[in-house]
């Protein structure tokens, strides 16, 4: 899934197999979890038993008053269809939507995928992968009280085949129909998708190969049920119809929103979520450094604001150096993000060129101007630590001098696109290009709009050379990230949808993804580590930079915070407000 596109940078098998959390989250429900980055690995997928609800409850929650969001862009999707970043995603699938599986923390700092919409976390019909079968469970309703069904799931899945509505992960809609002749439910087409069949409250998956990492695919937002009598195509993302703990009472696009209770939410049946404020509000246009100043201040009035924002390098060291004032207000950990330069391949076609970047990136300075330790480890590779088969290398270590030889005196220039989200992303494009100079390459600096950043780069027909990109593994396994990234289940050539920011593709390539693609998931884990290697030691498509850490702190009288796993941003299932009596308007 993406990162946030940079509001600065702060801002998988066998059946029985599962995930263990990417870290280790210490969060006491006080507001002091931390995640502490280790090797991923793979367990156990829950039971039947483990996808009943209600969810545990969070020490010392307390239910009622109102929780106030602040940050600096609205969020650009909704549409479960749409969303495939971190923070779109908490948003869609802890609040507002549910899907047929999804992540429950099991209170020792591991996740389990479990059944949410579904009765479990699916059947493996005849044992090859091939035939997946989900069984809705009973009583789930609507935010009108209208009941869901397994042809509002199918639905759901039908409208993600839609051309302008592919923004969301397409793991599930590659697998169903390799060849994508299908184009979504409109203009008289099926409602149904290719490969999926309805019974009743019974969905039934059928692939040609074997595809045995379903149970996590299934998770993604995009099997959240849509009744087709409320679809209201590219408009759904402005109000999409809640089967979730919350629905939006108004919305004010690019300024404010406010979420109110779905009645018709039940907590007996929803294993994940809990729906403890009874009232959220969402402010936007907030600079990132005026965000941050205005939650360590923690004036009268602003106790109960939160974000998704990190906390701002400026202030950084003073919070870090200083966390027992912030006791009960902060949350920090490592994610399972990536940051890394995309180089566009249609445009820097010269390898000799893209290695010479990679040789010349000023890694250090980067992590430093984005806060430090605090902000972000070095990374050398493009998948992280946290997943599952990820392969240490290094293979271009910082050398100006050989940059300079590969360029062989030659001029030159390139245009790097960057976020105008705030004064960080600047100095960013200036340190850059200042440290690229010293290898002889010269570059063009372009700030872009931050609304709408990813659909910028992804669009084929750019202009720009270099730009800024992030992803994490949608589930622990390398299949979630080296496919979308860098081969061509992430390659839209005729819109802006992919997620393949270099439009790299290579045959030699696309047969060992295919290859590890038809593994066991346990089986494939190393293939992906070393293929991982050799794409970046024959091609250098991309230029690595760091695996990410952040830091978020909150106002006093917000409970609850905790580093959500699998998204790797602050679990809105979770929050609380301490005094529901205070700031409640």
């Amino acid at each position: 899934m993406r990162k946030h596109a940079r509001v600065a940078v702060l801002g998988g098998l066998v059946l029985s197999l599962a995930l263990t959390a990417c870290s280790t989250n210490s969060g006491d429900g006080s507001g002091e979890g931390t995640n502490e980055g280790t090797q991923g690995s793979l367990d156990i997928i829950g039971t039947a038993e483990d996808a009943k609800g209600p969810a545990a409850p969070v020490e010392g929650a307390q239910t009622g008053g109102t929780l106030k969001y602040i940050g600096l862009t609205d969020f650009t999707h909704l549409d479960p269809a749409r969303t495939y970043v971190g923070s779109f995603m908490m948003i869609q699938s802890g609040l507002l939507g549910r899907t047929l599986t999804g992540y429950k923390e099991v209170g020792d700092g591991s996740i389990q995928l479990v059944g949410d919409l579904a009765t479990d976390s699916g059947k493996d019909v005849a044992g090859d992968c091939k035939t997946w079968e989900f069984t809705l469970k009973d009583g789930l309703k609507y935010e009108d009280g209208t009941v869901i069904t397994a042809q509002d799931v199918a639905y759901g899945i039908a409208r993600s085949f839609s051309p302008e509505l592919a923004d969301g992960a397409q793991f599930l809609q590659n697998w169903l129909q390799e060849s994508r002749e299908y184009k979504g439910p409109y203009d008289g087409a099926e409602k149904v998708p290719p490969g999926v069949k309805v019974d009743g409250n019974k969905l039934t998956f059928s692939f040609d190969t074997a595809r045995c990492e379903v149970p996590f695919a299934v998770a993604m937002p995009n099997t959240t049920p849509v009744p087709e009598a409320k679809d209201t195509k590219t408009d759904y993302d402005n109000k999409p119809f809640s089967s979730g703990p919350y629905k939006i009472e108004s919305r004010t696009l690019g300024e404010s929103m406010t979420l109110v209770r779905n009645e018709h939410w039940a907590a007996d049946s929803d294993p994940i979520r809990h729906a403890y404020p009874d009232k959220w509000t969402f402010e936007f246009g907030t600079e990132p450094k005026d965000n941050s100043v205005r939650l360590d201040a923690n004036a009268s009035g602003d106790e109960n604001l939160w974000s998704f924002t990190g906390v701002h390098p400026d202030i950084l060291g003073n919070v870090t150096g200083n966390m027992d004032k912030y006791k009960g207000r902060l949350v920090h950990g490592e994610q399972k993000y990536n940051g890394y330069l995309a180089i566009n391949n249609l445009r820097v076609k010269d390898l000799a060129v893209r290695q010479a970047l990679n040789y010349a990136v000023p890694r250090d300075r980067w992590i430093q101007l984005n806060g430090g330790e605090f902000a972000g480890k070095p990374n050398t590779s493009f998948m992280t630590k946290s997943v599952p088969g990820y392969k240490e290398f290094n293979v271009y270590p910082t050398d100006i001098e050989k940059a300079k030889g590969l360029l062989g005196g030659k001029a030159t220039k390139l245009r790097y696109a960057y976020s105008n989200d705030g004064e960080l992303s600047g100095q960013i494009a200036d340190m850059f290009k200042e440290e690229y100079a010293k290898a002889g390459i010269e570059l063009e600096t372009i700030a872009i709009s931050p609304d709408d950043y990813y659909g910028q780069i992804g669009d084929p027909t750019n202009k720009y050379d270099l730009y800024w990109a992030g992803w994490g593994a949608d589930w622990p396994s390398g299949s979630t990230v080296i496919p979308p990234c860098l081969g061509e289940d992430g390659l839209v050539l005729d819109a802006n949808t992919g997620t393949n920011y270099s439009f790299f593709t290579e045959k030699t390539i696309e047969d060992e993804i295919d290859r590890l693609s038809g593994l066991p998931i346990t089986e494939a884990l190393p293939g992906w580590g070393e293929l991982d290697e050799k794409i970046l030691t024959e091609f250098a498509p991309y230029v690595p930079l760091d695996s990410s850490y952040n830091v978020w702190i909150t106002g006093s009288n917000v409970g609850g915070q905790y580093l959500q796993q699998n998204l790797s941003t602050v679990d809105v299932t979770k929050l609380f407000v301490r005094d529901p009596a205070l700031n409640a308007g």
